[in-house]
C-alpha cells in the first residue's frame, strides 16, 4: 500500500490492489485542537475508521452488482496496482483505461478482482453490462441537463463534481451523444483530474486551444489524470491527432454502440 499526501483536501490517498481511497484529514485535526488531553484516543479512533475502509470485501460475500461502475485512470495508474491483472478493463483511447470498481461509504472505491464473482454464477460479461448500466444510470440526469440546456458554452463544457468517477462519462454512451447532438458535431475530451472532464465543441472558435486547456489543468490537478486530448462523434472515441483536426479518423468502438 502506498499513502500520498492529497494537500488539496488536506488529505491522505491510499492506493493498494485497487483500494483508491482518499482520507481527509480535517475532522481529526479539528478534534483534536478542541480536545487537546484525547489527542491520543481520537488518533485511535481515525485510524480504526480508516482500516474499514481499506479492507476489501469478505470472500464469502456476495458481490452487489448494483455498487459496480466503471472507473476511469490513465494505465501509469494502473501500473501501480499489483494485482491490476485481476480486474476487468476494456480499452478506451490513448492512455485511459476504464475498469470495473466498486463503490464504497465515503470518498471511497475499490477495482473488483475476477476472483470475487467465480463461483457465483456469474460471468465477465454480466459484471461488464450491470458496470454499464449503473454507470449510465449515474450520469443520466447530466445527460438530460446536456440536451436540454440553452447553448453551448463559449468555451464548452468543465464536468466536475464527482471525484472518484467524474471520468466514467467517457464510457457513457447516452452522455456522450448528448454532447455530440448539443454541439452539432464531433467534440473534444479531456480528463486532466480524476475529479474532472473538459469537453469542446470540435468546431469551435476556441478549440484549437483546447489541448493547452487540457495541459494546464493536468499540471495543476490535485489527483492528475491524463494530458492527451480525446475526440468523440458520440458512436466512439479516438486519441486526436493533432495538428490536423480535419482528418481525424475516429476509432469506432462496439461496446459504445450497444
Amino acid at each position: 500500500m502506498t499513502a500520498t499526501v492529497d494537500a488539496e483536501r488536506f488529505g491522505v490517498r491510499m492506493v493498494a490492489a485497487g483500494i483508491d481511497v482518499t482520507l481527509p484529514l480535517m475532522p481529526v485535526w479539528t478534534a483534536c485542537q478542541r480536545e487537546p488531553a484525547r489527542v491520543p484516543a481520537l488518533i485511535a479512533e481515525f485510524v480504526r475508521a480508516a482500516e474499514a475502509r481499506l479492507v476489501p470485501a469478505a470472500g464469502g460475500e456476495r458481490l452487489d452488482l448494483g455498487g459496480l461502475l466503471w472507473c476511469v485512470r490513465s494505465r501509469g495508474y494502473l501500473a501501480e496496482l499489483s494485482r491490476a491483472g485481476e480486474l476487468l478493463c476494456r480499452e478506451l483511447a490513448g492512455d485511459l483505461v476504464a475498469f470495473v470498481a466498486q463503490v464504497l461509504p465515503g470518498t471511497a472505491m475499490r477495482g473488483v478482482p475476477r476472483a470475487e464473482w467465480r463461483g457465483q454464477d456469474l460471468d465477465d460479461a454480466a459484471v461488464r453490462e450491470a458496470a454499464t448500466a449503473n454507470t449510465a444510470s449515474r450520469f443520466a440526469r447530466l445527460a438530460g441537463r446536456i440536451r436540454s440546456a440553452d447553448r453551448v458554452p463559449g468555451d464548452g463544457w468543465r464536468l466536475g463534481g464527482d471525484v472518484l468517477f467524474q471520468g466514467s462519462v467517457l464510457t457513457c454512451a447516452p452522455l456522450l451523444r448528448a454532447l455530440v447532438e448539443r454541439a452539432g458535431g464531433e467534440v473534444l475530451l479531456g480528463v486532466p483530474d480524476r475529479a474532472v472532464v473538459l469537453a469542446q465543441p470540435a468546431g469551435a472558435r476556441s478549440a484549437d486551444g483546447f489541448a493547452g486547456r487540457v495541459g494546464r489543468a493536468h499540471r495543476e490537478a490535485a489527483n492528475p489524470c491524463s494530458a492527451e486530448v480525446l475526440v468523440t462523434d458520440g458512436l466512439g472515441l479516438a486519441l486526436l491527432e493533432a495538428p490536423s483536426r480535419g482528418q481525424r479518423g475516429l476509432l469506432l468502438l462496439p461496446w459504445l454502440r450497444e
